[in-house]
């Protein structure tokens, strides 16, 4: 890459001459979803990242069969306690910036228009409590309801709540229509010493069906202590586990450590990557079915083994070679 860049911090694909069913109001109702189809030629992928050399300033790549277009966020999307959240909607995108306003891009991106968000009817009545900070984590959507990862009370830069942001691109209209946190009881290794909600890696919301992945509990540095537990479950806007797709054993039983995070695609795919290589993956990434409940291996290309899958829609995948900052990201058939 010629322009230094420091990490992946979400993606996204453009849907080329889609547009998304407007009207819907809650997750239930039916004929409000349309797929993220793909199509190779002329598909656009989306990258958020920060330059090197301004750490704070952040950027969205935009990568197409023509090359890579850089979309300078600037100085006014600097928040100490607010991150940038990337989101793609047909052939647009936009990025929620602090709660409060979505910066929404259209044509060419070179005209931004900016759509305020409510955040309930009354003063005394607020969706988003006020200490509530927005997290960048990657998640997914299918139609006009939207999850945002979230942090509150305590910041780690971690993610332990979530909303979702209705948002109609017709209208030019959005407000926050929930804020909750997954409930813990409903997952086997949950620690009843402590109040922690699980931690979200990931969210989905595809099919009328609402997706989370945790990566447990632990306050801890996973890096240097491991993971308590990982799962994958159908949720529903208030918290609540509807079903379990996997759920972990207790990882630290075992006394050595690991774990797994895991991110949602623009597919039927979620991405897992284990945090070490110790374990029977041996640091390989897989892919997991949402619909077929069953595992695939990711097998790079060769001269790719390093690379990173980050994302995958119809038949490209978007990969990223990271060695103390971003060296390479290619958006390419997938195998």
């Amino acid at each position: 890459m010629e322009k230094a860049y420091t990490y992946v911090y979400s993606t996204g694909f453009l849907s080329e001459g889609s547009a998304l069913t407007q009207g819907a109001e809650t997750i239930e109702e039916k004929n409000t979803f349309i797929s993220h189809a793909c199509p190779e030629q002329g598909a656009r992928a989306l990258l958020l990242t920060r330059k090197e050399e301004v750490p704070r300033a952040y950027s969205v790549l935009v990568l197409s069969e023509t090359g890579i277009q850089e979309i300078e966020l600037g100085e006014d999307f600097l928040d100490r306690e607010n991150d940038p959240m990337l989101f793609s909607f047909g052939n647009s995108f936009g990025l929620i910036k602090a709660k409060k306003e979505i910066v929404y891009f259209t044509g060419d991106f070179s005209s931004p228009e900016i759509i305020q968000i409510k955040n309930g009817f009354l003063p005394f009545s607020k969706t988003l409590p006020e200490n509530a900070r927005q997290r960048y984590f990657q998640t997914v959507s299918d139609g006009r309801l939207i999850p945002v990862c979230f942090e509150r009370e305590v910041y780690y830069g971690l993610s332990r709540c979530f909303a979702l942001l209705d948002f109609d691109s017709v209208k030019k209209e959005a407000k926050w229509k929930c804020f909750s946190e997954m409930e813990k009881s409903d997952f086997i290794h949950h620690d009843d010493r402590t109040k922690d909600a699980p931690k979200i890696d990931s969210l989905k919301i595809a099919n009328d069906e609402f997706y989370a992945f945790t990566s447990g509990e632990s306050t801890g540095s996973v890096n240097k202590w491991g993971m308590d537990y990982y799962a994958l479950a159908k949720i529903s806007p208030e918290g609540k586990v509807k079903e379990k797709l996997l759920e972990s054993e207790q990882l630290k039983a075992g006394g050595k450590k690991s774990g797994v995070s895991g991110i949602f695609t623009h597919s039927d795919y979620l991405i897992l990557t284990p945090l070490f290589n110790n374990d029977d993956w041996k640091g390989k990434q897989k892919l997991f079915s949402l619909s077929k409940r069953e595992y695939t291996d990711v097998i790079m290309p060769r001269g790719m083994t390093k690379h990173s899958l980050h994302n995958i829609c119809g038949e490209l995948c978007l990969t990223a070679l990271y060695d103390r900052g971003l060296k390479e990201i290619l958006s390419l058939p997938y195998p």
